[in-house]
């Protein structure tokens, strides 16, 4: 009689350290997926690893919607870029001069007020076919909060 109630005890200690060594394999199992994941992805960033940002302004509400705005450094709204043609950001990729990346990945600041439906993927694809770079959205930015920012 006491060797099964000492059984019993333990049963419910036996359940609770079977349901933690189960989900630390499982904790374990998902770590190597995302190592083995972020390996291929930091390969495809190229040998040296840098990247040259360019910043450009998506405009959602009245005369700026659906357009393309170089966009400064401090945060102000630049000139106006033409998203039908890649000769406007060619240009301006000569204008910063030379680069020493491979690697350059457009910054596409989508504004806060109104929509962002205008930049959707299968624009933001296009765009990237075009201008041959990465785009990469951020959306819904304040830049009044931007150009505050020390």
């Amino acid at each position: 009689m006491r060797t099964s109630s000492v059984i019993v005890r333990f049963l419910s200690l036996l359940d609770v350290v079977i349901i933690l060594l189960g989900m630390f394999l499982l904790l374990l199992a998902q770590a190597q997926i995302r190592s083995k994941g972020g390996k291929t992805a930091g390969q495809s960033t190229g040998v040296g690893g840098a990247v040259d940002f360019t910043y450009l302004y998506a405009g959602t509400q009245g005369e700026e919607r659906g357009r393309c705005y170089l966009l400064s450094p401090d945060g102000k709204i630049g000139r106006e870029l033409r998203t039908d043609t890649a000769d406007d950001f060619k240009g301006v990729l000569r204008a910063h001069g030379p680069s020493s990346s491979p690697n350059r990945v457009v910054m596409l600041v989508v504004s806060d007020r109104g929509f962002d439906s205008m930049w959707g993927a299968d624009r933001l694809g296009a765009l990237e076919k075009l201008w041959g770079v990465k785009v990469v959205p951020i959306y819904n930015v304040d830049l009044t909060k931007l150009r505050s920012a020390p």
